[in-house]
């Protein structure tokens, strides 16, 4: 195989990850950057996905969208059902080690999605259910899926209005970036009543070989509970995403 057919076997994977996985809507000339090519090897392959429906192009914005003729050729589903197969054990198992809720989020587009929930038998409820959204940029799961996504993710999100929920939510793009940097450093993130007041967490990102996001794994509970346990459910979000490989 030539060294041109691998680099555009490249460029084509990183199209659909961009435009399916992330639901992103870019020009041309942004898909280029984030594709790191040329036009002349991005053009082609975004014509012939759009004259196949399976990108739809916006003549007023000059910009590429997903169609839904590429769902069939996503492994999205997959990857979802296989994350919640092999964590759900090692989810009930960090819950029961430190009596805390635990989650596993998916990152959908510029939101954030909690795929599996093991609830704690201690008395406090965390609200959020599985199929749930949250912003990206608030919360400890959420920072590190943003923290770990593709650029053109991290640009939409803080070149738009950070919401506040709660006093200690992070609203200016400077003190996020910040936080991002240090969660890609560190893997992992930790939140104080950013959405939910009374409630603190702590998140680590589940990567592949190639040190790719998958998802987070998170442990759930109050704020007192995260401020005197934090270190030891970072030790233990750390050590089980060891146990897991996913390619």
């Amino acid at each position: 195989m030539s060294a041109a057919t691998i680099s555009n076997i490249k460029c084509m994977a990183k199209v659909f990850e961009l435009f399916f996985r992330y639901r992103l809507e870019l020009s041309l000339s942004e898909t280029v950057v984030q594709c790191e090519a040329s036009e002349a090897q991005i053009k082609p392959i975004l014509e012939k996905l759009t004259k196949r429906e399976w990108l739809l192009f916006s003549k007023t914005k000059k910009t590429y969208r997903y169609g839904m003729k590429l769902l069939p050729f996503t492994r999205e589903e997959i990857l979802k059902a296989e994350l919640v197969r092999q964590f759900t054990p090692i989810m009930k198992q960090l819950s029961i080690a430190c009596n805390q809720s635990t989650m596993l989020h998916f990152l959908e587009g510029i939101k954030s999605v909690c795929i599996q929930k093991i609830d704690s038998k201690n008395s406090i409820h965390i609200a959020t259910r599985i199929g749930g959204e949250s912003p990206l940029h608030a919360g400890s799961s959420s920072r590190v899926l943003l923290a770990y996504a593709p650029e053109a993710v991290r640009v939409s999100v803080m070149s738009s209005p950070l919401k506040r929920y709660t006093p200690f939510t992070i609203t200016s793009p400077e003190e996020l970036s910040k936080s991002l940097f240090e969660i890609r450093r560190t893997r992992c993130c930790s939140s104080i009543e950013e959405i939910n007041p009374g409630a603190g967490s702590v998140s680590c990102a589940i990567l592949d070989e190639g040190n790719n996001l998958l998802a987070a794994l998170s442990i759930i509970g109050t704020r007192f509970a995260c401020e005197t346990e934090g270190a030891l459910w970072k030790a233990l979000l750390l050590e089980a995403v060891k146990k897991v490989k996913l390619a």
